[in-house]
């Protein structure tokens, strides 16, 4: 289905943005919020050793949100040169990557395309999500998000095997790297460095597996959370867009498929970690850090037509939503 859309008579272009608010991750900040992220699921661990079992299911839920801090975390790193990857960038891919079953490469691979083909034929976003409203959309969420990081688990395993048998990549970017290009991967040279960086990552879930076996609450904390987190992941991918086919990256293209949503502190724990949340300022500015999304969101309210009409439409639409659900 193809979503048509009806423009304004006006002109708006990213470059009418103030050059200030454009500002690109900082790596100091992005390692202040995964060790944030740490401090919290450390101290949650620790609180369920020393409060009764009926906490334990708010310790989880509080931990499976920063484990989706980590994983924005990561999403922020995909949009900085990480090609010769420094050893400040090792250590945050190794604080918040590793940890959830993912390297920056493998998620650069799917993300980086998803901004080039928003909600095109060729974006894997699209291919691998559905457009859904209400119960099936969470039957979906469920039925995908315990899944998503175990996945990435073994996904770390099958790369390694691919790095040393050619034949393996191209089913192995198809499967883990969500690829739709239909084309023969396996002497890609992108396909091979994912395949290269699966090969650390393998080693340390071997460890952290280890480490496991030996400290129990590694399981009852960080890993029975995170299917938890896969929950909260995938729901969040599911309401960023609408998940309808669109002809070009225009402004007002991407004001009208990508939603702002979750901005409030409470529900920032849980669904917008880290300022995730502003997504339609991230796909308007994709290079712009997490951290300097806000501003660019309160500029955007305050100076485009368009996308205050867009905020206004979605608002009406959920309050309809909560409306018909409540004298349903």
């Amino acid at each position: 289905m193809e979503l048509h859309i009806n423009r304004e008579l006006i002109s708006q272009k990213r470059s009418d943005v103030p050059a200030e608010l454009l500002k690109r991750p900082d790596m100091k900040v992005l390692y202040l919020l995964a060790l944030f992220d740490w401090a919290v699921i450390f101290s949650c661990s620790w609180l369920m050793l020393q409060t009764s079992y009926f906490f334990y299911p708010l310790w989880i839920l509080i931990i499976a949100g920063r484990i989706h801090g980590l994983g924005v975390i990561v999403h922020d790193l995909t949009h900085i040169n990480f090609q010769k990857k420094s050893f400040a960038l090792r250590g945050l891919e190794l604080l918040t990557g590793y940890p959830i079953g993912t390297t920056i490469n493998a998620m650069a691979y799917h993300h980086l395309r998803h901004h080039r083909n928003t909600l095109m034929e060729n974006d894997p976003y699209f291919n691998y999500n559905k457009k859904c409203s209400g119960f099936e959309q969470f039957i979906l969420t469920f039925k995908k998000g315990p899944l998503f990081v175990p996945f990435w688990y073994v996904r770390s395993l099958i790369g390694t095997m691919a790095y040393y048998i050619p034949t393996m990549r191209t089913s192995y970017a198809r499967i883990f790297l969500q690829d739709v290009s239909m084309k023969d991967l396996n002497t890609n040279e992108e396909v091979i460095k994912c395949c290269k960086e699966d090969r650390y990552l393998l080693l340390f879930l071997i460890g952290l597996i280890f480490f496991a076996s030996q400290f129990t609450i590694i399981i009852y904390s960080f890993l029975i959370a995170l299917p938890v987190a896969g929950v909260l992941c995938i729901y969040r991918l599911l309401i960023e867009h609408e998940y309808d086919i669109v002809d070009d990256r225009s402004v007002y293209t991407i004001i009208e498929c990508s939603f702002d949503h979750h901005l409030s502190f409470l529900d920032r724990i849980l669904f917008g970690p880290h300022g995730i949340g502003y997504h339609c300022m991230h796909h308007l500015h994709p290079n712009v850090g997490i951290h300097h999304l806000k501003k660019l969101y309160h500029w955007y309210k305050s100076n485009s037509p368009k996308y205050i009409q867009q905020s206004n439409k979605n608002i009406s639409n959920i309050e309809q939503r909560n409306y018909e659900k409540k004298y349903a």
